[in-house]
């Protein structure tokens, strides 16, 4: 090989050692970029106020059934006029989840849900400053309509959720404080 060959072979390998290295620290970048992210993510959870329901009152004749779907942990049944404790072992009650589109995903696992029946007749989720709630979903299974939740409906805290029924207006439901001692 002649010194001229040397002298190629020499510059082809630093220039390859330059790219595989620009590669790495851009590689690196896309990693820090991407926990970045991730820990923002975080940190927006993190700080948002929890709306933690403890109990709930079932004010009509029917059996209820109380469905968390984001936490599976959080499922109860209700007898028709009683109420029942959603603390256990793992938790002081049941979090209402969070949905602001695009942000939190599919509706379907981010929301609470009355059932009776076999029937969703309730839905409910947090968004911004208060709970929603909804008895209708569109065809996409998201909220058909969004009414604010009344009752003590701003986020963070704790809370009773009572259900009722009016044979004219259906099934609806209100927050009101914690009245268990919790």
């Amino acid at each position: 090989m002649s010194d001229e060959e040397i002298n190629i072979w020499k510059v082809l390998g630093a220039v390859g050692k330059g790219v595989a290295k620009s590669l790495q620290l851009v590689g690196d970048g896309v990693s820090a970029t991407a926990k970045a992210v991730n820990d923002t993510n975080i940190a927006v959870r993190s700080s948002m106020p929890v709306t933690e329901i403890t109990s709930v009152f079932n004010t009509t004749d029917k059996t209820l059934r109380f469905i968390n779907r984001e936490t599976a942990r959080d499922e109860k049944e209700v007898l028709g006029q009683s109420a029942a404790s959603l603390k256990n072992e793992q938790t002081a009650g049941a979090w209402i989840p969070w949905y602001d589109p695009p942000r939190f995903g599919e509706f379907a696992v981010r929301r609470l849900e009355i059932i009776v029946d076999g029937v969703p007749v309730i839905y409910i989720w947090q968004k911004g400053e208060y709970v929603y709630w909804t008895n209708r979903l569109d065809s996409a299974g998201r909220p058909a309509k969004a009414y604010k939740m009344p009752g003590i409906t701003h986020v963070g805290g704790k809370r009773t959720l009572v259900v009722r029924y009016d044979p004219d207006e259906g099934y609806s439901a209100f927050l009101s404080n914690v009245v268990d001692g919790g």
